[in-house]
């Protein structure tokens, strides 16, 4: 079945472009994207607004916690939420989004930036 909603497949293409050439994989058809690296977890997650629209979590989970949901121990970044107006200002927004979520990823990595 094809996507309904703008608002998701805007987002979908702009985290394509700006995430997933760094590693990040999409989980399903979610507005999640993670990094697993064994012991932590990072993850950049669109977060859906009441109304048209999405905002932006950044962090960590670390994975000797024996939790069976994702629980961010770093926050980095959230943002949000953005509003939906017509197509050409959600774009530039959810890219605006996307390119915050890959930057601050770094700063949730253990080390900062340099490290991980």
């Amino acid at each position: 079945m094809a996507d309904r909603s703008p608002v998701l497949r805007i987002i979908s293409s702009a985290a394509r472009e700006s995430l997933k050439p760094l590693g990040r994989a999409r989980r399903g058809r979610s507005r999640l994207w993670i990094d697993d690296h064994g012991w932590w977890l990072g993850a950049v997650e669109f977060t859906p607004s009441r109304i048209a629209g999405s905002g932006l979590c950044v962090g960590a989970m670390w994975l000797w916690h024996d939790v069976d949901h994702l629980a961010f121990h770093v926050d980095a970044v959230r943002v949000g939420p953005e509003l939906f107006r017509n197509e050409d200002q959600f774009a530039s927004l959810a890219l605006e989004l996307t390119t915050l979520g890959a930057i601050e990823f770094g700063a949730c990595r253990p080390g900062g930036l340099a490290g991980g």
